[in-house]
């Protein structure tokens, strides 16, 4: 009886978290191009995201924007919460890439406020960019 007590409590925090985030009142953006681990108060998001892509070339450029609460100092990393270093800004930011991003491309923005360390424990959100042929003649 206990665990299908906890399933239901379950299944309706994740529907009030949805709802919650749908709606805007969670103080979380989130628009299905990133996530936040932890319910941490940050988002990252592309635009445009999918990319479209038409040269053939897999490849794409988007605009990231993040914002966070709480950390003085963040930086936005590709691939990894340690991976290359696409940005290093103040909590709130917007920076375009050049043409180099690929499908599924996981861009992370991490708190470095005080020299925390490039872990996933330091991840205040991550964007996933895809890229599409959609729309191409």
């Amino acid at each position: 009886m206990r665990i299908k007590e906890r399933a239901r409590c379950a299944a309706w925090f994740v529907l009030v978290a949805s709802l919650l985030a749908m709606f805007g009142c969670s103080g979380i953006k989130s628009s299905g191009t990133g996530s936040t681990p932890n319910g941490k108060n940050a988002s990252i998001t592309a635009d445009p995201n999918p990319i479209p892509v038409c040269d053939g070339s897999g490849v794409g450029v988007t605009r990231l924007s993040w914002t966070s609460v709480g950390p003085s100092k963040v930086e936005v990393h590709v691939g990894s919460p340690d991976g290359v270093l696409f940005a290093q800004t103040a909590p709130t930011a917007t920076s375009q890439t050049g043409k180099w991003v690929t499908n599924e491309m996981i861009f992370y923005l991490q708190d470095t406020s005080g020299g925390k360390p490039l872990t996933a424990a330091n991840t205040l959100a991550t964007a996933t960019v895809k890229i599409t042929a959609d729309g191409c003649r």
